[in-house]
């Protein structure tokens, strides 16, 4: 297992062969084509995106739940991130995660615009995102799927998917990240669990509350 690690423009971390069972990332993968257009969450170009997400509580294929159970179950960003935070903890409802699908094979578009995410849960107004964690599980990719991140200023990178790769980054006002449209033909396929604290009434009354969209970041 390949661990890296990246400091600038914030904290990131990618793990190639996240999840031990090849074939179970490739179930889950294949899953996605079981799902009928109404148990999508659909966003649209006025959103800031074209992106299906699965709707929550854990709305999401069996293959699929049994991996994002893994990443909840076997990563600790507390530990892997040595102690950046010290109290962060999945959200095993996948609010803001869960299957996610940026689709291009029929001309649909597919992209995420750069943004940083709200920092408050939709449903538990008192935790603050922490980690966005991603695991890679498209067989069939090219460069247009990587994310692209951003501090807002002059300092940016990429995160490069892999199949079975999983990729995490913490999150602040200053974590921009998206994906141009991606290459047509092509779905990016991933699974995503988020980390969560508990906010104090301070923090509760500064937190952002809704993703902000920003499409003049410069890449050099």
């Amino acid at each position: 297992m390949k661990i890296s690690r990246i400091e600038s423009p914030f904290p990131a971390i990618s793990i190639d062969n996240f999840i031990p069972s090849r074939s179970l990332v490739r179930a889950a993968a294949e899953s996605f084509s079981d799902f009928e257009e109404e148990e999508w969450v659909k966003y649209s170009g006025e959103n800031g995106q074209v992106q299906y997400c699965s709707k929550v509580p854990r709305k999401s294929t069996p293959a699929a739940l049994l991996v994002l159970d893994y990443i909840a179950t076997f990563f600790d960003p507390n530990t892997a991130f040595n102690n950046l935070t010290s109290n962060a903890f999945p959200d095993m409802t996948h609010y803001g995660g869960g299957m996610m699908l940026t689709p291009n094979i029929s001309g649909e578009g597919g992209y995420l615009g750069m943004h940083v995410d709200a920092d408050v849960h939709g449903i538990h107004k008192n935790w603050k995102r922490e980690y966005s964690a991603i695991l890679c599980i498209s067989e069939e990719y090219d460069r247009s799927f990587d994310l692209l991140i951003h501090d807002g200023n002059e300092s940016h990178a990429r995160l490069p998917y892999k199949f079975n790769r999983l990729n995490v980054f913490k999150c602040s006002e200053n974590s921009w990240h998206g994906l141009p449209e991606i290459t047509p033909g092509f779905e990016r396929k991933t699974l995503g669990v988020m980390y969560w604290s508990k906010m104090s009434e301070k923090e509760m009354s500064e937190a952002r509350v809704k993703a902000k969209f920003n499409n003049n970041l410069v890449f050099k």
